[in-house]
């Protein structure tokens, strides 16, 4: 089984600020994966300020990941998988592509509910809380989601985290974990990063649970989705064709590049 492990971070040789994030990728991700499954970790050529923040340059950010998308379906990839909790690109990467596509914050969240009554997000500032409630709202999972809480660090550039996880990562720890207890008293039996970074980073560093409460590794959740999906395949569950998301069908798609210059 192949699969394409999608960041939405630039490759560290491009910003040299992601190759922490990097190597601890290429160290976990064979640890969660089946002994025959082959990943791919792939990164962006670009991500433009404040991506996190805006609408709009997420929308031009979004376009590379497709690109990559359809290149790993032309190169016989079982499904293509994103590490972005925010789920970027979720209607359109279903319909560009027809492998298994499964998103991080989406396969989090409904694993989170089939093992816990209740799950929290803990995030890094009050903006995140608020955008994260949005997405699992999203996906009619809002009775399950607990308020959740936060970290404090508004305004703190990707540079100043990635860097607290590299240089100096037990004060990241301990305030993840008093967030995590405001969540834990709150009722949450599950306990989900809002950030893929910090959930690699917390697993690096064996932060498995927060008083007996667990921290997901949304990492792993997305390579064994990723690995059940391409099981039903297998089995002869075939991708849902008909109903109002694919009115537009592959060839109408394929026109469509053409027009606007893809191909």
């Amino acid at each position: 089984m192949k699969i394409w492990f999608q960041t939405f971070s630039p490759d560290s040789t491009v910003d040299a600020k992601w190759h922490y994030f990097d190597e601890q990728c290429r160290r976990h991700l064979p640890r969660v994966a089946r002994p025959d499954t082959e990943i791919h970790l792939a990164t962006v050529q670009m991500r433009g300020p404040k991506m996190i923040f805006s609408d709009y340059v997420q929308y031009m950010h979004i376009g590379q990941v497709i690109e990559n998308a359809l290149q790993a379906e032309r190169d016989g990839f079982d499904a293509f998988v994103l590490a972005g909790l925010r789920d970027l690109g979720h209607a359109e990467l279903r319909e560009a592509v027809d492998i298994p596509v499964v998103f991080a914050g989406e396969a989090s969240y409904h694993f989170a509910s089939l093992v816990a009554r209740k799950f929290a997000v803990i995030a890094y500032d009050e903006w995140s809380v608020i955008t994260t409630r949005a997405i699992v709202e999203r996906y009619g999972m809002g009775h399950l989601c607990v308020p959740g809480a936060h970290m404090g660090h508004l305004g703190y550039t990707m540079t100043d985290l990635l860097t607290l996880f590299e240089k100096d990562p037990q004060p990241f720890i301990n305030e993840f974990k008093t967030a995590a207890r405001v969540a834990i008293d709150q009722g949450a039996e599950m306990l989900i990063t809002d950030f893929a970074a910090t959930s690699i980073f917390l697993q690096e560093h064996d932060v498995k649970h927060v008083d007996g409460v667990p921290v997901l590794d949304t990492h792993a959740v997305l390579i064994k989705t990723a690995e059940m999906q391409v099981d039903f395949r297998h089995l002869g569950m075939p991708k849902a064709s008909r109903g109002p998301r694919f009115i537009a069908t592959r060839q109408d798609i394929r026109a469509a590049r053409k027009v606007y210059g893809f191909e």
